[in-house]
């Protein structure tokens, strides 16, 4: 019983510390302003930027030399609308593909740092996945995770996902060849964790329910629907539209009647939904 007890608490302690060590990483979402900066970047690094690029060079010297302008135009638009499309579609699988050639470093991050599935477990494996995978030039910047929820989702399309499809031990090594006892081991780890936190989350410790017993429907707050209805209409917004809704009503009996009474009601239904 006290050996049990010790589990606990140590299982208790987990996560905290882990929310302490995942506060020193800095990853790329702390460097850039937000996903689409970082995006642009990592586009502009990458190798089939620079051939979408080097090929205006041609189409330049193309337009000087040619007499006609209609097909160096005609060539600079479909270059010029099709390359960011051709950019966005090859990036994920050029992205998987980096990483599927990591596996073994990836699953062996996983098991050091033994992630769940918290999003905030995977900053340390982020952040030390950035740097390998730059210094050991596997990928052109040292930001290839945005944030840990990217990290964590990569880790289950490239390794969680595919290597659980594989039930025969024959295709998981033609697939995955000397990364396979890695990912077994990284996967132990991931599960026992998210076993460990789902154990947490039933807990007393993690779940309690402060403040529900104070919580109260509309239907015990109010004395009626009728008083809950003019709660909703007297907010912030009434005054002005109270007075758009006599402005209509009063001063405009001269204009089309079925005009006043539609704006009336689309007035009074904005009050009550305000």
């Amino acid at each position: 019983m006290k050996d049990n007890e010790i589990e606990d608490e140590k299982s208790v302690d987990v996560l905290p510390f882990k929310q302490l060590e995942s506060q020193k990483t800095v990853l790329p979402q702390d460097v850039f302003r937000n996903e689409l900066t970082w995006f642009c970047y990592e586009m502009s690094k990458s190798l089939a930027f620079r051939i979408w690029m080097l090929l205006w060079l041609p189409l330049s010297v193309w337009w000087k030399l040619s007499n006609n302008w209609v097909y160096p135009l005609i060539v600079s638009l479909l270059v010029l609308v099709l390359g960011p499309i051709f950019l966005l579609v090859i990036r994920e699988p050029s992205r998987k593909r980096s990483l599927s050639k990591q596996l073994t470093q990836f699953c062996k991050e996983i098991t050091k740092s033994t992630p769940s599935s918290d999003p905030h477990d995977w900053e340390v494996v982020a952040a030390n996945l950035n740097s390998y995978l730059y210094e050991n030039k596997a990928w052109n910047t040292r930001y290839f995770f945005f944030n840990a929820t990217d990290c964590g989702e990569m880790f289950r399309k490239t390794v969680l996902e595919p290597f659980s499809l594989k039930k025969d031990e024959a295709a998981k090594v033609k697939s995955f060849k000397d990364s396979v006892p890695y990912i077994e081991e990284a996967l132990g780890v991931y599960f026992t964790e998210v076993e460990k936190h789902w154990k947490l989350f039933n807990t007393e410790k993690s779940w309690s329910p402060v403040g529900l017993e104070d919580a109260k429907l509309p239907k015990e707050a109010h004395r009626s629907k009728f008083t809950w209805l003019l709660g909703r209409i007297f907010t912030i917004y009434f005054l002005p539209l109270c007075l758009a809704f006599f402005n209509c009503t009063y001063t405009s009996r001269n204009d089309d009647l079925i005009s006043d009474f539609s704006y009336t009601v689309v007035i009074f239904l904005f009050m009550v939904t305000a």
